[in-house]
């Protein structure tokens, strides 16, 4: 009977802990959504002081041909980005793993657009990307630490224009 009774212990606190486990890494999904959201909204303002806000003091960028982009480059090429009001864009979290103050995310970046011929034609743009990013916890503070793009897919009307894998 003990033995029973240890048994169903072990695996009611086993059952506990996987569902307290569950929860964190729900609620660090959640925080990270709302930090992606923040600097999606930061780069549409074109708001350099949020976006720099957001980022670590070592933030890199790799894109899929591995070319290194710093937090000020990066800054500096959404500036110079022009406004464009069809574009829809979404980040969707796959996955996070988090150890003590760092976190890794698996995701997808979803991007569309109207593109304008020198014709005058529309044509519908969608770019899709899948990276890896690193969140580091500063000061009780959610910080963007890098992001590497491993896929990056851009179709016009559906046709694939471009496939890069790292």
């Amino acid at each position: 009977m003990q033995t029973v009774r240890t048994v169903l212990l072990s695996c009611l606190l086993a059952v506990f802990g996987l569902c307290v486990c569950h929860a964190a890494d729900s609620d660090l999904r959640t925080v990270l959504e709302g930090r992606y959201a923040a600097l999606k909204s930061a780069m549409a303002a074109r708001d350099a002081k949020q976006i720099a806000a957001l980022l670590s003091d070592d933030f890199v960028s790799l894109d899929v041909s591995g070319n290194k982009k710093t937090g000020d480059d990066m800054i500096r090429s959404v500036m110079a980005l022009p406004l464009d009001p069809d574009k829809v864009s979404r980040t969707e979290i796959l996955s996070v793993e988090a150890d003590g103050s760092k976190a890794v995310v698996k995701q997808r970046y979803t991007m569309r657009t109207v593109k304008l011929a020198a014709d005058g034609a529309k044509h519908a743009a969608e770019l899709t990307t899948l990276s890896t990013d690193v969140w580091i916890l500063k000061n009780g503070v959610w910080l963007f630490q890098q992001t590497a793009t491993g896929q990056m897919d851009y179709t016009i009307n559906g046709q694939t224009i471009a496939h890069k894998v790292r």
